[in-house]
């Protein structure tokens, strides 16, 4: 099983890979990070509308909604956070993968790189 963090689940839904999304896991810390992401890309990047912005996170909240949800223990994402001087959004997607047994998908290229020496981490272009 794979747990997926924000940027995988966003990269995952903008290749249309649906299918693996609700296959997934994930925390719920997820749907907030998806929203500041769809933010970002109208606020600050231009990228898209704000109707663009609203309807793809209707879509993505329903499907994340679908999804298996892990809750991190924040002592234990704390400490990792601390120790691997991950934030703690990024050490929750971690120790919640780690506590499961899961897989984690990331994008995130300094997660990628912290996590891949404890837990199997893959990339959403090897899904």
């Amino acid at each position: 099983m794979n747990l997926l963090d924000a940027s995988a689940i966003f990269n995952l839904f903008q290749s249309g890979k649906y299918s693996t999304l609700v296959a997934g896991a994930t925390i719920p810390l997820a749907s907030y990070e998806i929203g500041n992401i769809l933010w970002k890309n109208h606020n600050i990047r231009n990228r898209i509308s704000k109707k663009e912005a609203t309807e793809s996170g209707s879509v993505l909240f329903e499907l994340i909604d679908s999804m298996e949800q892990i809750v991190p223990s924040p002592g234990s994402a704390l400490r990792l956070s601390l120790e691997e001087g991950l934030t703690f959004y990024d050490s929750s997607y971690l120790i919640s993968a780690i506590e499961s047994g899961y897989d984690l998908v990331t994008d995130d290229l300094k997660l990628h790189k912290i996590a891949s020496s404890k837990v199997p981490t893959v990339k959403t272009a090897d899904l």
